[in-house]
C-alpha cells in the first residue's frame, strides 16, 4: 500500500547568510524527520550542477531505508516551490539510487516545507545536507547621463526723446527757448529693451558606466555596447576587452556626446557567462551656462554724464525713463544759438546701443542802438551822417519814448523799445533813468547833458561837434538855463527771426 509520507520542518531551520562560510565538503544540517526511527546516513558528494546553475546550493534529500520517491515537492523562502510527480522529472536532479534527490537554488535560502510520497512503508524523509555553491558571477551596472546646454538670450534696445510742445525739425525733436520763459519746457527720454528669446546650442551628454563585480567569481567582460538614444557611441574604460574583472572589484568608464538627443542611455555589458544591462533616462535640465539672461542698461550723455538706468531680466521686457527741464535763464544771452544733444543708450552685455537726439535752440538778443526823442528834438542828420537825437529841455520833468533802429531818424523803421525819464531840478542837477520793456535788454548806456546842442571834442587845435557816444559828458550842475540831452543805448532785442 502507496504511502504519503511529510517532511516538517520549522522556518529557520535552514538559513544560510551570504557571508556564511562554505565549505567545499557536504555539511551535515540536523537532518528532520517525523517517525519513530532515526536510521542515520551518510554524508555524501554533491553531483555536478546542471549547466547554468554553477555556483547554486545543492539541497540533498534523502528517503530512509531506501524507499523510492515517487513524488516531492519542497518550498523555500526564497526561490519558491518546486515539485516533481511522477518523480524524477522537471527541476529535481535524480542520484543514483533513487530514494536520494537534488534541487539547486540560486544562493542560500531557508527551507519552509516539503512533502513526498514513497513505495514504502516509511513514515519520514529527510534533508540530508546542502552542496554549498563553488562561487557565483555577479554583475551590478549602473549608469549616469548628465545632460547640459547653452541658452543665448537675445534683446533690443530702442530710444526715444519727446518734448512737451512736440516741436520737431528734420526729423528730430526740437526745443525753442525764448528770452521771455515761453519756450521753457520738459524733455523726456525713454529707454526701451525688448526681449527677443534664446538659442540653445552647444547639447552634450556625458556619465559614467560602472560595472561592479558583486558575484564570488571573477568575470570575463567580453564587450561593452552603450547606445544613446538609438545610436552606438564609445565608452572610454581605459582596458582592453575581453577584460577579466576581479570579485568585489569595480570598473569605470566615461562617454561625452555632443548633440542633442532624446529617449535612454542603454548598456550592455556581456561576460562569458551572462548579459547585463542598465539605461538612463535622457533629461534635459536647466541650461548650463546661461548667456545674458540678466543685462545691465548704461546711458551715455553730454546732459546726464555716465550712468547706470538698470538691468532686464528674461523673459520680461524693461523701459526706463528719465527728464530734463530747459529754461532760457539756463543758458542766457551769452550762450544763446542752438544745441545739439546725442544720447545714447547701451546693453552693456552685447554691446547694443540705441540714441536718441533732443536739438536745442536758444534766442539770441539783436543788439541795436537806441535813442531818446523827445517833444522838440532835433536829429543829428543833416549835421551828422549818423541818425539820433539831441533834445533841448529846460528845469521840469519829461518822458520820451527811446527807438532803437530808427534810421534817418524814421521811428516807423525803427523799434519803441521803451522810454527815458528825464529831471532837470532847481539846483541844476540833471538825472536820466532808462526804463526798458520787456522783452527788450539794456546793454549799454550813454548820456550827453550840455549847453551845446552836440557834444565838443578837441580835435587837433579846433574844437569840434561829435555825437560818438564815447564822447559823451555831463556839464552840470546847471543854472537853470536851457541846456540839451542826448540819450543813447545799446539795446538787445530778441532775434525776431527765431522760432518754429
Amino acid at each position: 500500500m502507496r504511502k504519503i509520507l511529510a517532511l516538517l520542518l520549522v522556518a529557520g531551520l535552514l538559513a544560510l547568510g551570504a557571508g556564511a562560510a562554505l565549505a567545499e565538503t557536504p555539511v551535515l544540517l540536523n537532518p528532520a524527520h517525523v517517525g519513530a526511527t532515526n536510521p542515520g546516513f551518510e554524508i555524501g558528494a554533491c553531483p555536478v550542477p546542471p549547466a547554468g546553475q554553477e555556483g547554486w546550493y545543492g539541497w540533498h534529500f534523502i528517503m530512509p531505508a531506501n524507499n523510492n520517491f515517487t513524488s516531492l515537492s519542497v518550498t523555500f523562502e526564497n526561490a519558491g516551490t518546486f515539485s516533481a510527480d511522477p518523480f524524477p522529472g522537471g527541476v529535481f536532479v535524480a542520484h543514483p539510487d533513487t530514494n536520494h534527490a537534488y534541487i539547486w537554488t540560486p544562493g542560500p535560502d531557508t527551507l519552509l516545507t516539503g512533502s513526498a510520497t514513497s513505495d514504502g512503508d516509511n513514515t519520514f524523509f529527510n534533508l540530508s545536507h546542502v552542496c554549498p555553491g563553488a562561487g557565483y558571477e555577479e554583475l551590478t551596472v549602473s549608469k549616469t547621463a548628465v545632460t547640459s546646454f547653452t541658452r543665448e538670450h537675445a534683446w533690443d534696445i530702442a530710444k526715444s526723446v519727446e518734448t512737451e510742445n512736440g516741436h520737431r525739425l528734420y526729423g528730430f525733436p526740437k526745443i525753442w527757448l525764448f528770452t521771455d520763459g515761453s519756450g521753457n519746457e520738459t524733455a523726456t527720454w525713454t529707454v526701451d529693451v525688448t526681449y527677443e528669446g534664446y538659442e540653445d546650442s552647444d547639447f552634450n551628454v556625458s556619465g559614467q558606466v560602472t560595472i561592479e563585480n558583486t558575484g564570488t567569481l571573477d568575470a570575463v567582460i567580453t564587450s561593452v555596447a552603450d547606445v544613446l538614444a538609438g545610436e552606438p557611441i564609445s565608452v572610454d574604460f581605459g582596458v582592453t576587452f575581453p577584460y577579466t574583472l576581479p570579485a568585489g572589484e569595480t570598473l569605470t568608464g566615461t562617454y561625452d556626446e555632443d548633440g542633442y538627443v532624446e529617449g535612454k542611455n542603454e548598456v550592455t555589458v556581456t561576460t562569458e557567462r551572462d548579459a547585463y544591462v542598465a539605461e538612463a533616462a535622457i533629461v534635459w535640465g536647466d541650461p548650463t551656462p546661461e548667456i545674458n539672461a540678466t543685462v545691465n542698461i548704461k546711458d551715455y550723455s553730454y546732459l546726464f554724464g555716465k550712468r547706470s538706468l538698470g538691468t532686464a531680466t528674461a523673459p520680461n521686457d524693461a523701459q526706463f525713463t528719465y527728464t530734463k527741464d530747459f529754461a532760457w535763464a539756463d543758458y542766457g544771452r551769452d550762450r544763446c544759438g542752438s544745441f545739439t544733444y546725442g544720447n545714447k543708450a547701451m546693453i552693456v552685455e552685447t554691446g547694443q546701443s540705441a540714441s536718441a537726439t533732443l536739438k536745442v535752440n536758444v534766442q539770441c538778443y539783436i543788439y541795436e542802438t537806441a535813442y531818446a526823442k523827445g517833444d522838440d528834438e532835433f536829429c543829428f542828420i543833416p549835421t551828422f551822417s549818423q541818425w539820433g537825437w539831441t533834445n533841448p529841455i529846460e528845469p521840469g520833468e519829461y518822458t520820451w519814448d527811446l527807438w532803437a533802429g530808427a534810421a534817418q531818424c524814421d521811428t516807423s523803421k525803427g523799434t519803441l523799445v521803451g522810454s527815458v525819464t528825464v529831471v532837470y531840478n532847481d539846483d541844476g542837477d540833471v538825472t536820466v533813468t532808462y526804463n526798458i520793456d520787456a522783452p527788450f535788454m539794456l546793454d549799454e548806456a550813454h548820456v550827453y547833458v550840455g549847453y551845446d546842442m552836440f557834444p565838443q571834442m578837441q580835435q587837433g587845435r579846433r574844437t569840434v561837434s561829435t555825437v560818438a557816444p564815447g564822447q559823451y559828458y555831463n556839464d552840470g550842475p546847471f543854472d537853470g538855463s536851457a541846456i540839451y540831452v542826448i540819450a543813447h543805448a545799446v539795446v538787445g532785442i530778441p532775434d525776431p527771426n527765431f522760432g518754429p
